[in-house]
């Protein structure tokens, strides 16, 4: 630890960063008492990119531990709940100034026990935000850039467990919550599937669910999969779902070789059970059907009800996965968990 910085900053902002931008005109809305009107007590660190020929920062100008907890809870309570800028805009703004906690995380190298109370509420955000904005326009938000971050903050989390289990044998610290986040996260990958399972030498009762749906998912069994991701807690079946137009279009392709028929016909209303296509969802089927080529047959036009011909050679393999939507079911599933705040900052009130 001698060799890393040991930051001094008891605020959430450097006084030198304070003055920098508000000299320059640099302040968020988000840090403002008013419109135009700067506040320093509402100032967050921004993120800034590390560069080779950039001087190494001093310690009164990285936050200490427990002012990273305070920039982290302010995010996490105030700006988070600020319905004066749509959701979007705050996950920009809180993205950023989680990047920089990271970012002194690092530079500090804080040991496990302080850097894992910051980074679980992190990945809990991440995994909000890639869920709740996954219907929004790249303008707004950029899925790749979350989930490249959401993974990277869930491996550095499981590392900071592994190390803390192997010097004391009894912790536990809820590690099962961010593996069970990880998998479901991961739900289809291999690596995931199998880092779980060699983690632990066997299969724990914790993790049965999901290491379940990864099986289901590596033997094609898609429908098993989705069954069993609704059973998931709201915040793993959220950030799992992100996975659940994959699912559907790879049902799909199998129902076009095991139902191909040039007569026979599957009803619509079959086809929204298996896929899992709630009540609020229903009326987009037909148009993903088409995006993959799939043929609609009308069987009642005066109720507007359709059938479905499956047909191997038809199905359109070259078209790109639809993208995710929100789930009604999970949506009510997460309002009836509690607050925002207390969710994702569930370690700060035990």
């Amino acid at each position: 630890m001698d060799q890393f910085i040991r930051g001094t900053c008891e605020d959430m902002c450097p006084k030198s960063e304070i003055d920098l931008r508000i000299r320059e005109r640099l302040v968020h809305f988000f840090e403002t008492e008013a419109p135009g009107v700067p506040d320093r007590h509402r100032m967050v660190k921004e993120f800034s990119r590390s560069a080779a020929d950039r001087r190494q920062p001093k310690p009164w100008e990285i936050r200490t531990p427990r002012a990273l907890m305070e920039s982290l809870h302010y995010l996490l309570t105030i700006v988070l709940t600020d319905t004066r800028r749509p959701f979007h805009q705050r996950y920009e703004f809180i993205f950023d100034r989680m990047r920089a906690i990271r970012q002194e995380v690092v530079i500090q190298n804080l040991p496990a026990t302080e850097a894992l109370p910051l980074l679980k509420p992190i990945v809990r955000f991440l995994c909000l935000s890639a869920y709740r904005l996954c219907e929004s326009p790249i303008s707004e938000f950029d899925p790749k850039i979350c989930s490249q971050h959401l993974q990277e903050c869930l491996k550095k989390v499981l590392r900071c467990q592994e190390e803390l289990s192997k010097l004391d044998k009894s912790f536990t610290w809820e590690r099962f919550e961010m593996e069970r986040l990880y998998l479901a996260f991961n739900l289809g990958s291999q690596e995931a599937t199998s880092w779980a399972i060699n983690r632990h030498g066997t299969v724990k009762p914790e993790l049965m669910p999901h290491i379940a749906a990864q099986i289901d998912c590596l033997r094609g069994n898609f429908f098993g999969a989705i069954q069993r991701m609704f059973r998931f807690t709201p915040l793993e079946a959220a950030v799992a779902s992100l996975q659940l137009p994959t699912f559907r279009r790879r049902i799909l392709q199998q129902f076009s070789i095991a139902y191909q028929s040039r007569v026979q016909t599957v009803p619509l209303e079959w086809l929204e059970t298996v896929l899992h296509y709630d009540v609020h969802e229903r009326s987009f089927l037909p148009d993903d059907c088409r995006h993959y080529n799939i043929q609609l047959v009308p069987i009642d036009k005066g109720n507007r009800a359709w059938a479905v011909k499956f047909e191997r050679t038809q199905f359109d393999a070259q078209q790109p996965v639809i993208p995710p939507r929100k789930s009604r079911f999970i949506d009510d599933a997460l309002e009836r968990g509690g607050s925002i705040s207390d969710v994702l900052l569930c370690d700060f009130y035990g």
